[in-house]
């Protein structure tokens, strides 16, 4: 059969070309792995080796052991902290001892009586004998004491043994008779705590709070008086009648007058009882009586006496001797327990605390995290002459503000020392800053505004601004006057009152700083205006030499006043290395910047702020709220206000940086619309950035309130407020089932929170 490939000659040529290619290329057996395929179970080996190694000396610096929990005395420990933990005290119960007793004879010889209950073996036995104790008729897993009692004159009770009933309950228990020889039948007695009342049937259940075997009954009867006897005989008595908020609401005494040096009523003055004119509840007599000094009281019938407290002085050394309730209380049995109120308190205070930092940090971190966002800042720049400028402007915008700042307190604080000097001031100056302000900024310009016009205005504006400072001065004064007496006239809700009164501290506090950021805000807009002046009117030599020289100064400034922070911290005191040397280097970077500027036309600032701003908040973000709580402490007290503080810092800084990372990931689509239209930065960002962030930015913000909740019970554990203290205080002292009422808060409120989150985000998002 004839090759047809020779008959075609374009066939030909295309087998000789296959044959070349074939020649070629190389041989392979398809048996034969590929090279990496031959590496990957040597990797593996290498890794998991690797990782072996790694995980041996995480053991090793960890100390892993399991030796310990085969321990027996471990393991009841955890199973007595677990139930405790299980059992929290949300209930209180007020007990009495239920006892069943039996006779037993040390030695033996007397007739004892013996019970059915409670059964001995032996009955009788020589001191140190070991008996054997039965009992039965007991409830299941009730704990019951075993007790002696000796034949005494006194009441002696001598704990033999602890046991607990089995499920049927019954009991057994061995003990040691103590040497405690009589020839009359003494007792062996087994105690257990019987619960009064049940939530059906409450009962009425008397503590001797005043500790004199006396039930007092703290409603005065229809005598108006009440006696009691304090101990103590001092030289001069004298009394001070406290209230159940701890304040001595009247201060008497047998003799002349006297301040008191210590106690409640330190630093008060003791008034002979004569010349007192207390109403209410008073005290009415100071008499020696039957082992101390009897106090007598007086009230309107009806008046009930629960948690006053008296405290007995002595005159002669203003010094307290004893403190004693007025009368013993009366609460129901069973009832909600003192620690689950105090932790309802606490966890209050705890969210509370938490919001308050969660809105100061959301009021500081929204517009700071526009300046850390890369895409809103990464195209900002700025000429030479306008930087040197603004740089100059604003510590002397500061310092201006700082001093104008302090000439307005010094003139109008005796002008707003009353109320009506308060209002005075505030609608006087808040009037004319509303008044200038609508003269200047005019709704529409028919003519192109000539120079003499636009300094008219802008001196306008910094009157107006003058005059809204100490507007601001009357408001917050005229707060302080409205919330005192708010909070004196309504009692019950007092805390609306200390609400404003708090409110105007905090704008007379911030009004310093809201005149120097004002004042520097205007100083730049200055700098700016005057900086392009400069430009257009000044030869380009004589203003690259204005740019160096400006530059040259404004980089010493700085420089100067980094070291004096530095000298500040560190008290170094040598001018050469705070002053001289820093100024010499600024003045050079200066310069370094203000020549590479002049070369490209422009100083891209836009990323030194982004870089500026990420590294304030990265190194805000790394100190733990547990010390920044440790410093306002000192700083501002132990209490609430200090862990707020504390945990508004931290928030700024984490709510700064994902605010900052959700502004990075919009769509540029909307950003570029509206860029088309013509808008400025501003509006670029009202109108493009913000509807797109606003969203998660609440996500956000209701998550941080969540982990400041959590955040603030550890805060509690240095002083900073919230249900963290008696928590940490709980666990100290081992009392386990209180803990976990405070445990049991917390995980309530953070289900709760973690509940209203996600539904504000469904909602929302």
């Amino acid at each position: 059969m004839a090759d047809l490939r020779s008959q075609d000659p374009d066939a030909a040529e295309l087998g000789q070309e296959e044959a070349r290619v074939g020649a070629s290329a190389p041989v392979t057996d398809p048996a034969r792995p590929a090279e990496p395929r031959r590496r990957r179970p040597l990797f593996f080996i290498l890794a998991l080796v690797l990782g072996i190694v790694v995980y041996a000396i995480a053991f090793q610096q960890t100390q892993v052991s399991l030796d310990e929990i085969t321990s027996e005395t471990r393991q009841q420990s955890l199973a007595r902290i677990l139930r405790a933990l299980a059992q929290p005290e949300l209930v209180t119960y007020d007990t009495r001892d239920s006892v069943v007793e039996t006779e037993i004879g040390v030695p033996c010889g007397p007739s004892l009586t013996t019970s059915d209950r409670l059964i001995l073996t032996p009955e009788c036995a020589a001191p140190g004998g070991t008996v054997t104790v039965a009992g039965t008729g007991f409830e299941p897993r009730e704990n019951v004491e075993i007790e002696f009692v000796p034949d005494s004159e006194f009441t002696i009770t001598l704990r033999m043994a602890a046991v607990t009933a089995d499920a049927d309950g019954n009991i057994s228990a061995e003990f040691t008779l103590p040497d405690r020889e009589s020839e009359q039948p003494q007792q062996i007695l087994a105690v257990t705590q019987e619960s009064i009342g049940t939530w059906r049937n409450r009962v009425q259940v008397y503590t001797d709070a005043n500790e004199n075997g006396v039930e007092d009954n703290p409603i005065l009867g229809d005598s108006g008086d009440h006696s009691l006897i304090f101990d103590g005989d001092p030289a001069v008595p004298a009394v001070a009648l406290l209230d159940p908020a701890g304040e001595a609401v009247q201060f008497v005494t047998t003799g002349e007058t006297f301040e008191a040096v210590t106690g409640q009523a330190r630093g008060q003055t003791a008034l002979p009882l004569g010349e007192d004119t207390t109403t209410g509840l008073r005290v009415t007599a100071i008499e020696a009586g039957d082992g101390g000094q009897q106090i007598t009281f007086e009230g309107d019938p009806g008046t009930d006496m629960t948690n006053w407290r008296a405290a007995l002085y002595d005159g002669a050394s203003g010094e307290v001797g004893t403190v004693s309730p007025l009368s013993d209380t009366i609460q129901l049995s069973p009832r909600i327990s003192d620690t689950a109120k105090i932790s309802w308190d606490k966890i209050l205070e705890t969210v509370f605390l938490a919001l308050i930092a969660t809105t100061a940090g959301v009021v500081v971190s929204v517009p700071l995290s526009f300046i850390a966002a890369r895409n809103i800042m990464r195209d900002i720049s700025i000429t030479v002459t306008n930087l040197v400028l603004v740089l100059l402007a604003i510590p002397a915008g500061i310092i201006v503000g700082i001093g104008f700042a302090r000439l307005v307190h010094s003139v109008f604080d005796p002008l707003t020392t009353g109320f009506v000097g308060a209002l005075t001031v505030s609608l006087f100056a808040l009037g004319i800053s509303w008044l200038l302000v609508r003269t200047a900024i005019q709704p529409e310009d028919l003519d192109v505004p000539t120079r003499a016009d636009r300094a008219k205005r802008g001196g306008m504006l910094l009157v107006a601004g003058a005059a809204g400072l100490v507007g601001l001065l009357g408001v917050a004064r005229l707060l302080q006057h409205v919330g005192g007496a708010l909070a004196t006239a309504l009692s019950a809700v007092d805390f609306l009152g200390s609400f404003l009164f708090g409110i105007g501290e905090i704008l007379d506090v911030t009004l310093t700083v809201i005149a120097a950021l004002a004042t520097a805000g205007v100083a730049t807009a200055m700098s700016s205006r005057f900086g392009y002046a400069i430009r257009s009117r000044t030869p380009r030599p004589l203003l690259q030499v204005v740019n160096l020289v400006l530059a040259a100064v404004s980089g010493a400034v700085w420089a100067v006043l980094i070291g004096q922070v530095v000298d500040w911290l560190y008290q170094i005191g040598d001018s050469m290395v705070t002053v001289i040397i820093p100024a010499m280097v600024g003045a050079v970077l200066g310069l370094l910047v203000a020549w590479r500027g002049m070369h490209k036309g422009e100083v891209e600032i836009g990323l030194s702020i982004y870089y500026a701003a990420r590294t304030v908040f990265n190194a805000l973000r790394s100190v733990e709220p547990l010390i920044m709580a440790i410093v306002f402490v000192v700083w501002v007290g132990i209490g609430p206000f200090a862990g707020s503080l504390a945990l508004a810092l931290h928030t700024a800084a984490a709510l700064a940086k994902l605010y900052s990372e959700q502004v990075e990931s919009i769509s540029a689509g909307p950003i570029e619309a509206v860029r088309a239209t013509g808008a400025n930065r501003l509006q670029t960002i009202v109108y493009a950035v913000v509807p797109q962030v606003v969203p998660p930015y609440i996500s956000f913000t209701m998550y941080r309130w969540d982990i400041n909740v959590r955040m603030s019970t550890i805060l509690g554990f240095v002083g900073g407020g919230g249900i963290g203290s008696i928590l940490q205080q709980n666990v100290n002292l081992l009392q386990y089932r209180a803990a976990a009422v405070q445990m049991l808060a917390i995980a309530i409120v953070v289900a709760t929170m973690d509940y209203a989150s996600s539904r504000m985000r469904e909602h929302f998002v």
